[in-house]
């Protein structure tokens, strides 16, 4: 079986050397990075990793959507070596305005055109994204931390799960178990999140 872990962040503090041998101890083949959002959009880290080791690392790269000099960013976007597509944080009153009041709005068909898949953290803001969807269905967006609240605990935020499971419907929509230790209130082997 082929594996790759679809979301590794990494950051100036650590080392290439530190994160990988655990990887390495449980077999994954490839590593998609994501940068962090709390460095801002910035790629390059990441993508000096992708260009050291290409056969190992490739970049879910971040671009600032309140900068009118992005839109012209997304057609040669994946012409960067090692970048596969963009990562965006919908996830907090800072960012979630971009779902709701149209100034993404010229992300979606940009993206869907240029056939640029698009990694999104949108809890509690799952209605948004099935829209988006519905309209672009060229469109690939793959949700984040199985669309919950990473900062809730099992049982409660199991509750989201119905509005995560109705996109479905959508074939250009996938879904990251990615951030699910982060869930749960116990110590691994996690126990609380296998019936949720």
């Amino acid at each position: 079986m082929f594996i790759v872990d679809s979301q590794v962040h990494i950051w100036g503090a650590d080392t290439p050397q530190r994160p990988w041998p655990k990887g390495r101890a449980v077999k994954v083949n490839r590593i998609v990075l994501v940068p962090p959002s709390w460095e801002g959009d910035r790629n390059d880290l990441a993508l000096e990793t992708a260009r050291l080791h290409p056969d190992k690392f490739a970049v879910m790269g971040r671009l600032n959507l309140a900068d009118p000099a992005s839109k012209a960013l997304v057609t040669d976007w994946k012409k960067q070596p090692g970048m596969l597509g963009m990562r965006f944080t919908f996830h907090n009153e800072h960012n979630r305005h971009f779902l709701t009041d149209g100034s993404a709005d010229w992300l979606w068909p940009a993206a869907e055109k240029a056939g640029m898949p698009l990694m999104v953290l949108v809890p509690g803001a799952l209605d948004h994204l099935d829209r988006i969807a519905g309209k672009h269905p060229g469109l690939k967006l793959v949700i984040d931390h199985v669309g919950l609240d990473i900062r809730q605990k099992a049982p409660k935020v199991f509750e989201d799960l119905p509005a995560v499971c109705a996109l479905a419907k959508h074939p250009n929509v996938a879904v990251k178990a990615s951030g699910m230790p982060s869930l749960s209130t116990q110590e691994y082997p996690f126990r609380d999140l296998h019936d949720g």
